[in-house]
């Protein structure tokens, strides 16, 4: 059973969305749940190809020493994307948005953290190893109905829970393209926003791993 899943209505989607006369945005088309007790059931029924959804977090690029505030990115993307136009370039009917992982009880523990011990990282990673367990059930379950899940917020340690899910849901290793300065191949150190890809790698989510836009200063030479 999954229980960090916060479901959005409808109702809750038109307080992100910006609506005009004679138009029509992807907030007043996209899908949502309706039966909270049986959202997984639902999903899979629903004539939706995306499943967008939050992680408003920002421990994992904490826990990589990093800087925080990637827990602020899932509202104001959320409000972007539905109030765009939904038209035949992208229809709001194909697009369910689904809500958002909770994590404020694993934030609040990390606020009274600080980076500059080693024994607060390791809590911080412990904190990111929960996070994994909350967004890759998740991502399993819309995985295995046959959608694309589109992920927003966090930092970029969730791409192994991601990936996680994505594996298990489909029952078979999968190809990833990491576009971004970093190879976060960093090692296995506990988990953080750095490692996200050696992870998946060890525990043969990947089957075939690129680097787009890679920078030779970002990355150590080892």
């Amino acid at each position: 059973m999954i229980n960090n899943l916060q479901l959005y209505s409808q109702k809750d989607l038109s307080q992100y969305t910006r609506t005009r006369g004679n138009e029509t945005k992807i907030g007043q088309d996209v899908l949502t749940i309706s039966d909270a007790k049986n959202w997984q059931q639902e999903l899979a029924t629903l004539p939706c190809k995306f499943v967008l959804l939050g992680i408003p977090e920002d421990i994992g690029v904490r826990a990589n020493y990093g800087r925080g505030g990637a827990h602020t990115a899932w509202k104001p993307a959320l409000e972007g994307f539905l109030s765009q136009q939904s038209n035949m370039f992208l229809s709001g009917k194909t697009c369910c948005v689904l809500g958002h992982i909770e994590v404020d009880d694993l934030m609040e523990k990390a606020n009274a953290l600080t980076t500059k011990t080693i024994e607060d990282i390791a809590i911080f990673r412990t904190l990111v190893a929960e996070i994994d367990t909350r967004v890759s059930e998740v991502i399993k379950v819309i995985s295995g109905c046959g959608k694309i899940p589109i992920v927003v917020g966090g930092g970029h340690n969730n791409a192994y829970p991601i990936i996680k899910g994505c594996s298990q849901g489909l029952a078979q290793k999968i190809n990833v393209i990491n576009c971004d300065p970093h190879t976060d191949f960093r090692p296995l150190e506990g988990r953080h926003s750095g490692n996200g890809f050696s992870y998946a790698y060890k525990e043969n989510f990947i089957d075939n791993y690129a680097v787009l836009c890679m920078h030779e200063q970002y990355n150590t030479s080892s």
